[in-house]
């Protein structure tokens, strides 16, 4: 919980810069409140990335009941740290849990718009299951399975 405003903020800023809209006020909380359960909840895992004792990325993951999939539920890097392996390295130590707790089906969603994430989890192995679902907005998010 130490860490909540500055996984927030990387969130923020990743989203941002991936196009989507700035947060209004409800946006914003409603971040803040989401963040705080993904780190508190049992059955639910948040990792960071420190570069020079800044939070520079996060990971969270979740899995319903053992032995099922574990969803990677979001994965975040401030973009001024993007292509320094922070994401790569992030998602290594997600394998890595999935391995040790013997699940061998990694879940996350995408949005179909956002090319950059896209071309990110296809560079780790993840392909779309066929999935898809559209929120409120009309926006799509892709499934992707990993099998390990």
């Amino acid at each position: 919980m130490d860490d909540l405003d500055a996984v927030v903020s990387i969130h923020t800023a990743a989203c941002a810069a991936a196009g989507a809209e700035p947060d209004a006020v409800g946006g914003l909380l409603a971040r803040f409140n989401g963040w705080a359960r993904a780190i508190q909840l049992p059955g639910k895992t948040t990792l960071i990335a420190e570069a020079d004792g800044e939070v520079v990325g996060v990971l969270s993951m979740e899995s319903d009941a053992p032995g099922t999939a574990l969803e990677l539920s979001q994965i975040h890097v401030r973009p001024g740290q993007w292509r320094r392996g922070i994401g790569g390295r992030l998602h290594a130590a997600y394998v890595q849990s999935l391995q040790e707790t013997g699940v061998l089906t990694g879940l996350a969603g995408v949005w179909e718009h956002n090319d950059r994430a896209r071309a990110f989890y296809a560079r780790l192995g993840w392909r779309p299951d066929g999935t898809v679902e559209t929120n409120g907005d009309g926006l799509r998010r892709l499934r992707l399975r990993l099998e390990v």
